[in-house]
């Protein structure tokens, strides 16, 4: 089978390489989702780490950034097999599993979630992950592995001094800085701007790119984010609905005066 150009989600429609900005939905609400496909981001973090979503849910949230032309990104609540499988099977795109410290984590998430000969994903093409077992089977492993990408995220200075050995695992997209998390595990909770923080963020963010490796940061616009960018990180979650709709109404009530 041959590949399509759009199968992998980090290149545009001529094959060439592209950054992939994205807003979470934490109210899990399909309209925002729409929302977010209009304004023109080319994904949506569906959250189910900290939250309610479970699958049902969250495939729901895939049909309408589907309906929308965007990529449905899915934060896993950690790297287990049945939430590793069922996640792809509902549509994601770009899986995301949180607080990964170590190579051997990150290879067992592979093992879960790629087909031979990178891991041993269970084989079922009757979901919508796979096209419903429509498509020609003849290569449709080597697409769904195309397809999906699997991202391990950097959340602890654990995490960051093995770093190299979690980049090494083969069948690995990536990985993706949590500077929140990392900020708490480093004593500097909320200090986005701090140096150790980001001399430890976009030094990850380099070895990536030495290792040929995509990489990702969820944080709000401001120099780190600028600096993850200049540094080429591929993936960037920048806001979501819950912060910046309460910014906004802050901003809003603030303009009208009680009396």
């Amino acid at each position: 089978m041959t590949l399509k150009i759009t199968d992998d989600v980090f290149l545009d429609q001529a094959g060439r390489p592209r950054r992939i900005r994205g807003v979470t939905v934490n109210s899990a609400s399909p309209l925002l989702v729409s929302l977010a496909a209009q304004v023109g981001f080319e994904a949506v973090w569906i959250e189910s780490e900290h939250g309610p979503v479970g699958f049902e849910r969250a495939e729901t949230l895939c049909l309408a950034a589907e309906a929308g032309g965007i990529f449905p990104l899915i934060r896993l609540p950690d790297g287990e097999r049945h939430h590793v499988l069922r996640a792809l099977e509902i549509g994601a795109r770009i899986i995301l599993v949180p607080m990964v410290d170590d190579a051997a984590y990150a290879r067992r998430i592979v093992e879960v979630g790629k087909y031979p000969p990178l891991g041993r994903r269970g084989f079922n093409v009757r979901t919508r992950g796979m096209g419903f077992g429509m498509e020609d089977l003849h290569g449709v492993l080597a697409r769904a592995n195309v397809r999906t990408h699997l991202f391990v995220q950097i959340e602890t200075v654990e995490a960051v001094a093995n770093v190299d050995e979690i980049l090494a695992v083969e069948g690995l997209s990536g990985i993706f800085m949590g500077p929140g998390d990392l900020a708490v595990d480093m004593g500097c909770t909320g200090q986005m701007g701090d140096p150790k923080l980001r001399e430890a963020v976009l030094s990850c963010l380099a070895k990536a790119q030495a290792a040929g490796k995509l990489s990702g940061i969820f944080t709000l616009p401001g120099p780190l984010l600028t600096a993850a960018m200049d540094a080429g990180c591929d993936l960037v979650i920048c806001g979501g609905d819950v912060m910046n709709l309460g910014s906004a109404w802050s901003e809003l009530l603030c303009q009208i005066p009680a009396e």
